[in-house]
């Protein structure tokens, strides 16, 4: 027993020593991305590794966003590994939870390969066959005949040609294979109800699909049917839609959805996670204590008020929580909430750090991305509905230290004293913000 309890250790220690390997390349490289044009810093890399024209930042979408997307689901593996967290379980269930660990990380390299397939600007197997250059240079032969019955200059580049060696009808059955496996290996990640959600928006959609086969839309509201093309009816006609759904570049898994997460998402999550960590985080927290003390909420008021804060820079629910639970679940538990309220508490005053403006949540920019609407106007719509929903918060917290009968604390203590660090920090994360606010509101016309 006890062997087998070092082994189960030994394991886990290794994993996760690979996890942080991996994440840590993941954040480095994420944050090379997404470095912005900075004049010289191309020109630096190219002189520092000798080689012209090489970037270290904006790399070619079509080969980074699939190698990205795998080592996501490879960390994703390594840190809710079903194997692992199931190894006190029986022997069935042990190897079951291997067989989903290994099925996840294969159908992230197949739906990567996939795309690197199928996508025009690749052609993976095209260009190992040779076909894609044969291609390539009789489309420029084509043009250049063109161009000069015209009297024009010969072309040197020509459009992407159509891929030659596709997955063909198999790119639907690796599609649903990679659905099955994300959404029963996302039972353990996101939990069953999201996953049951998932599951019946699938179901829908697959129902109305073969609705639309067998029936048509005569008599039926299309608005309430899948349709994947017009008459003749074929579910031939579904491949196309399949291929959007995975390398379209403004809709795709592979395309707009990994483009935000990318490059507006994972800068802000790097950046509020290291500013959670670092000293501006306690300095907030600090001061929302000293604004609280006087209310019977105390503690309980100043998680609301820091994650409000804190929210207003980081945007994540998860980091909200790492960083300003780790002070206030406590104190609410010294002045007597119970266990229960007090995570409560915190867990739904950080999830609302997600629709607190400037920085808000993922959803906001995807939001923004997806309708072309000004992010200034989504915060906008944004301030009323995150005061509403703090308030709310707010009122919870005095009912519920009436209901226990909790004073206030009134005095100022120890963990509440602002030192001349804090004040410099409050200014550096104020400052930013005030400065982010006033360039987003600001009319662009009214700019120079």
């Amino acid at each position: 027993m006890v062997d087998a309890s070092t082994d189960a250790g030994r394991r886990r220690s290794f994993s996760l020593r690979v996890l942080y390997f991996l994440s840590v390349a993941m954040v480095l490289v994420g944050l090379f991305n997404s470095t912005p044009g900075i004049p010289g810093y191309d020109n630096w890399a190219a002189a520092l590794s000798g080689q012209d024209g090489l970037k270290l930042r904006k790399f070619p979408f079509e080969w980074f966003y699939p190698l990205f997307f795998t080592l996501m689901m490879l960390i994703v593996v390594l840190k809710h590994s079903m194997w692992r967290g199931w190894h006190r379980k029986s022997a069935a269930r042990r190897r079951f939870g291997l067989f989903l660990d290994i099925a996840m990380v294969l159908m992230a390299l197949t739906v990567s390969l996939t795309y690197l397939i199928e996508i025009e600007s690749v052609c993976l197997v095209d260009r190992i066959t040779g076909d894609r250059e044969r291609l390539i240079q009789e489309s420029l032969a084509a043009a250049a005949a063109f161009s000069e019955s015209l009297g024009l200059p010969a072309p040197t580049t020509v459009e992407d040609p159509q891929c030659v060696n596709t997955t063909g009808g198999w790119l639907v059955l690796i599609v649903g294979l990679a659905i099955v496996v994300f959404l029963s290996y996302n039972v353990k990640v996101w939990g069953l109800p999201l996953v049951i959600v998932a599951i019946l928006i699938s179901a829908y959609t697959i129902l109305t699909v073969l609705v639309w086969y067998a029936y048509g839309v005569e008599d039926i509201n299309k608005y309430f049917v899948t349709k994947l093309a017009g008459e003749p009816r074929m579910l031939a006609d579904g491949r196309p839609r399949v291929h959007d759904v995975l390398v379209n570049n403004s809709s795709g898994l592979l395309g707009r959805f990994m483009d935000i997460v990318l490059n507006t998402i994972f800068p802000y999550l790097v950046l509020g996670s290291l500013f959670g960590s670092s000293a501006g985080g306690r300095s907030l927290i600090k001061l929302a204590f000293r604004w609280t003390r006087h209310l019977r909420g105390g503690p309980a008021h100043a998680a609301i008020v820091s994650s409000a804060m804190f929210g207003t820079i980081s945007g994540g629910p998860i980091v909200n929580v790492l960083s300003t639970g780790v002070l206030t679940i406590p104190m609410m538990l010294k002045r007597g909430f119970s266990k229960v309220f007090a995570g409560g508490v915190e867990a739904a005053a950080s999830s609302g750090g997600s629709i607190m403006p400037p920085v808000m949540g993922v959803a906001a920019f995807i939001l923004a991305s997806l309708t072309a609407i000004p992010y200034s106007s989504v915060i906008v719509a944004a301030i009323i509905p995150a005061l509403a929903y703090f308030y709310c918060l707010f009122l919870s917290a005095v009912f519920q230290s009436r209901k226990q009968n909790i004073t206030a604390i009134g005095k100022i203590t120890d963990e509440m004293v602002l030192e001349r660090q804090d004040f410099l920090n409050l200014i550096m994360i104020f400052g930013p913000i005030l400065l982010i606010l006033t360039l987003l509101l600001t009319p662009k016309d009214a700019v120079g």
